[in-house]
């Protein structure tokens, strides 16, 4: 019986702040010497969700095995409702794939790690359809793309219904790696803020030739952001003092300034688009990018002193899932290169706050490296990014008021 509380304390789960109805077993197999499931999560509201459950996370590595047993590239696990499959791009190693162990880092999703070989991400939320990861990784993979790690395999569950779900990738454990976010935290490093516009750039044009959903004009949710206001209004505590906490009269404060900002947004849109202005419209065109581009997103080489030739560390960018809280078409998109731009010239931002550091110089490098690469120069790069970065610290004070409040006055200082 799987309790309510093992599900809703979880921070894949995507579901908090909404009552569960229930919670039944859609669908599973017994593989590995566990229980792989599909669960379907019924809320109050008349809504649901799929989620990937497995009852023993330490049998992860064994469930990998059985399914590329004996070098096989493909297997296929039936159920009563539909089928697991487990699909490889080459012969894995066996022996290695065993010793794929849980990771204590839970995000959005979780991670599974042998250390040096192997990292599997198993996705958590489930949606029916093409997965934008599995499509970049393979395609990057393609074009020999080496700011990424190896793409290796993928795990999905059709139902008989038809509808498909990615549960999972497995790709190179990078080692000897740090994460961009607590490197750019600890110093505003110019010089390798400079190489992660160029790997940026570099990436776009990688990925100029994949396919994607049809491009529409981007949507800022005012709307969304505004109930949010209201709601933390009505149920906020007004009594702290942690100025990290902030009080009932912050969320007021941003809630006043929205229709300003709505104004602001339809004017930088325009501006950018104009064909005065030699930017947007012209210089980034719609294409297939990453799509939740900030520096957590960023793996960072370290520096072997016994390698005189290597002047700057390496980048390995990861995580082409896109934005987990957005439908999969959406995060399939063509959409403008800006916005990735826009996504980490707000995250430097995000790590100068955290820091209480300035992330100016930093920010001039990242676009300077991109525009090296590209060809764009700066001010034109900067003008097509600015209506994403507003519309981004819209987005991430949704974030930050749905799953990580404390945090909500990073993003109310932008907008602020």
């Amino acid at each position: 019986m799987i309790k309510v509380s093992n599900i809703s304390d979880k921070r894949w789960f995507m579901g908090k702040g909404e009552k569960i109805r229930s919670i039944r077993e859609m669908d599973s197999i017994s593989i590995g010497g566990t229980l792989l499931a599909i669960l379907e999560i019924l809320f109050e509201n008349g809504t649901r969700d799929l989620y990937t459950f497995i009852e023993n996370e330490n049998f992860m590595g064994k469930i990998l095995e059985e399914a590329f047993a004996g070098g096989a590239t493909e297997s296929i696990f039936p159920t009563e409702k539909g089928f697991f499959n487990f699909k490889a791009a080459c012969i894995l190693p066996t022996k290695h794939l065993r010793t794929v162990k849980p990771f204590a880092l839970e995000q959005s999703n979780s991670a599974f790690v042998s250390p040096g070989k192997f990292f599997f991400k198993l996705f958590r939320r489930l949606q029916a359809g093409t997965h934008p990861e599995v499509e970049i990784m393979e395609h990057l993979n393609k074009a020999d793309f080496q700011a990424t790690p190896r793409f290796f395999a993928r795990c999905s569950y059709k139902a008989d219904s038809g509808e498909v779900y990615t549960i999972g990738i497995l790709e190179e454990h990078l080692t000897q790696v740090s994460d961009a976010w607590s490197v750019f935290n600890s110093s505003m490093d110019t010089e390798l803020a400079d190489e992660l516009g160029a790997a940026t750039a570099r990436m776009h044009r990688a990925l100029k030739n994949l396919d994607g959903s049809e491009s529409h004009a981007e949507e800022v949710p005012f709307e969304k952001l505004r109930g949010l206001l209201k709601k933390a209004i009505e149920t906020s505590d007004d009594s702290g003092t942690d100025a990290d906490k902030r009080p009932k009269d912050l969320f007021q404060k941003v809630l006043d300034r929205l229709p300003e900002l709505e104004k602001i947004c339809i004017h930088q849109k325009a501006r950018a688009e104009s064909p005065e202005s030699n930017s947007a419209a012209d210089i980034f065109t719609p294409q297939r990018i990453h799509g939740d581009f900030h520096l957590g997103q960023v793996l960072v080489e370290q520096s072997n002193s016994d390698d005189t030739t290597k002047t700057t560390p390496g980048i390995k960018i990861i995580d082409f899932e896109g934005e987990p809280t957005r439908p999969l078409e959406f995060r399939r998109k063509l959409r403008s290169p800006a916005v990735d731009i826009a996504g980490m010239l707000r995250s430097f931002r995000y790590a100068a706050a955290n820091a209480h550091s300035d992330s100016s110089a930093a920010e001039q490098a990242f676009i300077a490296g991109y525009s090296r690469i590209s060809g764009i120069s700066p001010n034109q790069i900067l003008q097509a990014a600015e209506p994403y970065i507003l519309a981004k610290a819209v987005y991430e004070a949704c974030y930050e008021l749905e799953f990580r409040p404390t945090w909500f006055w990073i993003p109310a200082q932008a907008l602020l």
